[in-house]
């Protein structure tokens, strides 16, 4: 287990992730932070990785709301059968699993392009 895995919980890991991509946002916009197309490639390189573990996080997350569902712990707040909602949100934890299959590969496509890319002499 990491550091930050023992010191944060999944839900605060997943807040700091989403707030990462935020400041990129920022300190992309128009170009700002960015020096040469090495930057590019090494923010795409981790993209991918980030790309990566997204189906399996979907898939685990999805496990787990069944797990949960079949032990009886989840319960719809207006008091009806929560198996419609379920089901719904496992469809949707798989095709967010798809896409960012999806998304990684044309990452990766984008990772391919850069490696020779260099500023002109």
């Amino acid at each position: 287990m990491t550091e930050l895995a023992s010191t944060m919980t999944p839900a605060e890991i997943a807040s700091q992730a989403a707030h990462a991509i935020r400041v990129l946002n920022e300190l992309t916009h128009g170009g700002g932070e960015l020096s040469n197309s090495g930057d590019v490639r090494a923010i795409v390189t981790s993209l991918e990785l980030i790309g990566q573990d997204l189906p399996q996080l979907c898939e685990q997350l999805a496990r787990f709301l069944v797990i949960q569902h079949e032990d009886g712990q989840l319960a719809h707040e207006d008091g009806q059968d929560p198996d419609d909602s379920v089901t719904e949100i496992i469809e949707a934890l798989t095709a967010a699993g798809q896409a960012a299959d999806m998304m990684t590969a044309a990452l990766g496509e984008a990772r391919r392009a850069t490696d020779g890319l260099t500023a002109p002499r």
